[in-house]
C-alpha cells in the first residue's frame, strides 16, 4: 500500500480543518437559537394550554348553558348568553386579580387555606398539589423571595467552592443548640437547582457575591457557561433588622 503523498495529506488536513470549522459554526448556531426556541416553545405551551384552554372551557360552558336554555323553559335566560373570543382570558385575568386581592386580607387567606385543606384530602391530587407547592416554596415564599443573597462557600474541601443562597441569618434554634450565630445557606445542585444541601455556617466562611439570584440561577442551570460581569465580593453583613431582632 502506497503512503499518501504530501498533496494528499494537505487535502486531508484541509478537509479536517473545514469539518472542524463547520462543527464549531453548528454548535455556535445551536447555542444562539436553542434559548430562543425553548422560550418560544414554553410561551406557546403556556398560551395553548392556559389561555386557549380557558377559552375552550368558557366556550363549552356557554354552549352548555345555551343548550339548557333551549331545552328548559325556566332556564330560558341562559339562551341569551353569547360567547366572544377573549372572554375566557378576561375571566381568567379577573379570577387571578380577585384571588390576589383576597389573599391580601385575612378572610381571603382563610378561604384559600380552607381550599388547600380540601385539596390535601383528595387522593392523587393532594400529592401533585403538595409537590407543586414545594417547588414554589423552594424559590418564592409567601412573603417574598426566600433566597436573600448569593454567596460562595467551601464544599467538603478548602479549595472547592460552590455557589449558594443565603436563606436566613436568624436561626434561634440552631444558635441555642450550638451556641454560635450561624447562617443558613442552601447549596443547589447542577443543572437541577431544586435539589441540594442546607448548611449552617459562620459568617467568616461565607463570601457574598455581587450577583443577583436570577444570574446565579442561570449560572447553575448552564453548568457555569453563563457568568455575569465580575463584581467585588463582600463579606456577609447581617441586616440591621436582624440585629435589632
Amino acid at each position: 500500500m502506497t503512503k499518501p503523498n504530501r498533496k494528499q495529506r494537505g487535502v486531508a488536513h484541509f478537509l479536517r480543518d473545514c469539518w472542524s470549522q463547520l462543527w464549531r459554526f453548528l454548535i455556535t448556531g445551536l447555542l444562539v437559537w436553542i434559548p430562543l426556541i425553548i422560550s418560544l416553545w414554553v410561551s406557546w405551551f403556556f398560551i395553548n394550554k392556559l389561555v386557549l384552554g380557558v377559552e375552550d372551557l368558557i366556550r363549552g360552558l356557554v354552549t352548555g348553558l345555551n343548550t339548557l336554555g333551549d331545552r328548559y323553559a325556566f332556564l330560558r335566560f341562559f339562551s341569551v348568553i353569547r360567547y366572544h373570543f377573549g372572554l375566557g382570558f378576561l375571566i381568567a385575568l379577573a379570577l387571578f386579580l380577585t384571588t390576589g386581592f383576597l389573599t391580601r386580607y385575612l378572610l381571603g387567606r382563610q378561604i384559600i387555606a380552607l381550599g388547600e385543606r380540601i385539596l390535601h384530602r383528595i387522593p392523587f391530587i393532594s400529592k401533585v398539589y403538595k409537590a407543586v407547592q414545594q417547588i414554589r416554596d423552594t424559590f418564592v415564599g409567601r412573603q417574598g423571595t426566600v433566597f436573600q443573597k448569593v454567596c460562595l462557600v467551601h464544599f467538603f474541601h478548602p479549595e472547592l467552592l460552590m455557589i449558594g443562597f443565603i436563606t436566613s441569618t436568624d436561626n434561634p434554634v440552631i444558635k441555642e443548640a450550638t451556641g454560635k450565630d450561624l447562617t443558613a445557606v442552601f447549596v443547589p445542585t447542577t443543572p437541577n437547582p431544586t435539589s441540594g444541601y442546607l448548611f449552617y455556617l459562620p459568617q467568616e466562611d461565607i463570601t457574598v457575591l455581587d450577583m443577583t439570584v436570577e444570574e446565579a440561577m442561570k449560572c447553575i442551570v448552564s453548568g457555569g457557561t453563563y457568568m455575569p460581569r465580575p463584581g467585588r465580593p463582600q463579606p456577609l453583613q447581617r441586616d440591621e433588622d436582624d440585629e435589632q431582632e
